[in-house]
């Protein structure tokens, strides 16, 4: 068995890396105020690279996943609807309001973030398609990000991953301590990843645990 091969068998089932680099014991979670809820393409369930799981993984009690594209099982918006927080739609189209300090002043917390996830295509059908969804504010985050997700080709730079989305838009809405917590593991999931991406097992595991 090639050892590219034996990366993709011996997986750990959580974090989805090969044993040999698995993250798990980085899983630190922690809790905030707002709820986070992901409407997650059922294709999207399948990829390794798909990184709205660590977003329920590191906040078990206000993360929540949401299936959509199923065949035969059509996506209801209300249990998404039906969670504590204001509301908020997590997507930069012509609508958007820029999440900053006058918009929390303007819109004070909790919240309800909404957050679709998939390709963009798929992402951006999400709010079109349910009717539901219509009264709740699209926001955006601010301008000048560099997405640093390197497990998928992004078309532009500042297209970031939706974990990213998620950690950026919690530093605003929560605090700073959010986002640098959750910016630390998807750094060290990155690098694991291409570590057990590169196929050469025979390399010393790198330490991926910082002080």
């Amino acid at each position: 068995m090639s050892q590219r091969r034996a990366g993709h068998v011996n997986r750990c089932p959580n974090c989805r890396i090969n044993n040999f680099f698995c993250i798990c014991s980085e899983l630190s979670t922690f809790e905030i105020q707002s709820n986070v809820s992901l409407i997650v393409h059922v294709s999207e369930l399948k990829l390794t690279s798909n990184t709205a799981q660590f977003v329920e993984k590191l906040l078990p009690d206000q993360a929540q996943i949401f299936i959509r594209g199923r065949v035969n099982d059509h996506f209801s918006p209300e249990p998404v609807l039906a969670r504590s927080g204001r509301p908020l739609f997590l997507f930069p189209d012509e609508h958007s309001l820029e999440l900053n300090e006058d918009f929390i002043a303007t819109y004070p917390g909790p919240y309800n973030l909404i957050v679709p996830d998939g390709n963009w295509n798929q992402a951006k059908q999400v709010k079109k398609r349910e009717s539901k969804f219509d009264d709740i504010p699209t926001v955006k985050l601010p301008a000048g990000l560099v997405g640093e997700y390197k497990l998928r080709r992004a078309p532009r730079p500042n297209w970031v991953s939706t974990y990213e989305a998620v950690a950026y838009a919690l530093g605003i809405l929560e605090s700073k301590k959010s986002e640098d917590h959750l910016m630390a593991f998807f750094r060290k999931w990155v690098h694991a990843t291409l570590q057990a991406r590169s196929g050469d097992f025979s390399l010393k595991k790198e330490l991926i645990s910082q002080d």
